[in-house]
């Protein structure tokens, strides 16, 4: 009996041993999903810096298209002076005034060339 309770020691014994070698196998498993964990965290980090660049790009954008815009109306301010500054001009005026200039160029040419 006390043969086959030795026997029955090693037996649970060489369990216990198995049992060690598993949880130590596991212990190993955890430790590399820690890392695995640790890398995805600097992977995130990363991504969230990223994020913040483009909110950053996104707002630089935004200041662009407001400027823009204000030129865009600038423009169009410049556009409405223009059309107004035509209106006001009559063309036909315009070219008369420029004959009677040159009418007044020839009398001063006539009495310069007379005297």
């Amino acid at each position: 009996e006390l043969v086959d309770d030795v026997e029955d020691g090693v037996v649970v014994l060489e369990e216990l041993v198995e049992l060690v070698d598993e949880v130590e196998d596991g212990v190993v498993v955890l430790e590399e999903l820690v890392e695995e964990v640790e890398d995805g965290v600097v992977v995130l980090d990363e991504l969230v810096e990223l994020l913040e660049e483009l909110v950053e790009l996104v707002d630089d954008v935004e200041d662009g298209v407001v400027v823009l815009e204000e030129l865009v109306d600038e423009v169009e301010d410049g556009v409405v002076v223009l059309e107004e500054l035509v209106e006001l001009v009559d063309l036909e005026e315009l070219v008369e005034l420029v004959d009677e200039v040159e009418d007044g160029v020839e009398l001063v040419d006539d009495v310069e060339g007379a005297s």
